[in-house]
């Protein structure tokens, strides 16, 4: 793979990098809230005193349902970080009540579901009111897992501690965020996908395009060798000839010597070369491979000499002023029929017949 295919591979991963931050960034500008619902039985009323506020934080990667049950804190450790955190639960359904702070939240909410919560309720620290945070526990992803304020967390934990049964019940509320960001990033990936393509596309036609034209110039350049092939000096090699069977002399192409009735080409710039190896060496390079004389100028060079000797014959009888003698004399002439070219290997042959169809 070249450079520019890395640079294509490389800009599409990096694309599908940056949508799964956005993705992921868009995620967390969106959350849930809940509705926490809290009753206990006042002692010194006599009353079942009860409240609902739309003041939980579901986390992250919480599960977004409804739960219930009794309130239960840990048995020793508040903040549920030790790794013997037990929770004394006498019921089915309960909710563990633990206090943020010394370790993750999904240790908290791990120690919890380890003894079988219903949901895990963590209150933020003192000093902080009425104030949530939103939770990320990528490792307790299923559980229903919110976050209420430090004033109505300690509130249930001590009426807990002192005996009272406290009933709680979360119910999932609404959802808030910048849903704008979200519309933003999904169309911005999607023209960003669409101008890459529309660029990969580009590309890909433009290279076959290219190859076309190549393809195209080398066969015309193969066909213009062919017909200069056929202009170039061809003689047999007879006895008393100095490059029969000399030393110093032999065809470049092949590296074997000149023998006696072999049949050479020779060039304009006066080197030459067996006949069979020559040929096919031209149909791909159509230059000496001696001196690199191009064997295709000497064409073109001949071309032009014959515009310009016609275009003088053609001044120079515009401007005589001879007059032109009929005759009844038979005159005859020697007419030189071209025959047709003759190569010496047949696959340069077969090749040439193969680029005129």
């Amino acid at each position: 793979m070249d450079n520019r295919g890395r640079y294509n591979s490389s800009s599409v991963w990096l694309m599908l990098f940056v949508f799964q931050c956005c993705v992921h960034f868009s995620a967390s500008l969106v959350y849930w809230t809940a509705y926490v619902e809290v009753r206990y039985f006042d002692r010194g009323t006599n009353k079942t005193v009860g409240s609902i506020c739309e003041c939980g934080v579901f986390g992250v990667n919480a599960l977004v349902e409804s739960a219930s049950g009794l309130v239960v804190l840990p048995n020793s450790d508040p903040l549920a970080c030790s790794s013997n955190t037990t929770f004394s639960a006498t019921q089915k359904q309960w909710v563990a009540l633990i206090k943020k702070g010394n370790c993750t939240y999904s240790r908290k909410i791990q120690a919890a579901q380890r003894h079988g919560a219903s949901a895990v309720v963590i209150y933020n620290i003192d000093g902080t009111g009425n104030d949530t945070n939103l939770m990320e526990h990528s490792d307790a992803d299923d559980t229903v897992t919110i976050m209420i304020g430090n004033i109505l967390g300690t509130k249930i934990a001590s009426l807990t501690e002192n005996g009272t049964d406290v009933y709680m019940a979360i119910v999932v509320a609404n959802a808030y965020g910048l849903w704008l960001w979200a519309y933003a990033l999904f169309f911005a990936f999607t023209g960003i996908t669409a101008a890459s393509v529309c660029y990969f596309t580009f590309l890909f036609i433009k290279r076959l395009y290219i190859n076309h034209q190549l393809r195209i110039q080398q066969r015309e350049i193969k066909r213009e060798a062919k017909n200069a092939i056929e202009k170039l000096q061809v003689r047999t090699l007879r006895r008393g000839d100095p490059e029969v069977d000399s030393e110093d002399i032999c065809c470049v192409v092949c590296t074997d010597a000149f023998k006696r009735d072999e049949k050479v080409t020779v060039l304009p710039c006066r080197h030459l070369y067996h006949k069979k190896c020559i040929e096919p060496w031209f149909l791909e390079h159509p230059t000496c491979p001696i001196c690199k004389y191009n064997i295709l100028k000497s064409k073109i060079d001949e071309d032009s000499n014959v515009m310009t000797s016609t275009s003088a014959s053609q001044h120079d009888t515009s401007h005589s002023n001879i007059q032109t003698v009929h005759t009844t004399d038979h005159v005859h002439y020697d007419v030189d029929v071209q025959t047709q070219h003759i190569y010496q290997n047949p696959a340069f042959e077969d090749s040439v017949i193969m680029h005129q169809d």
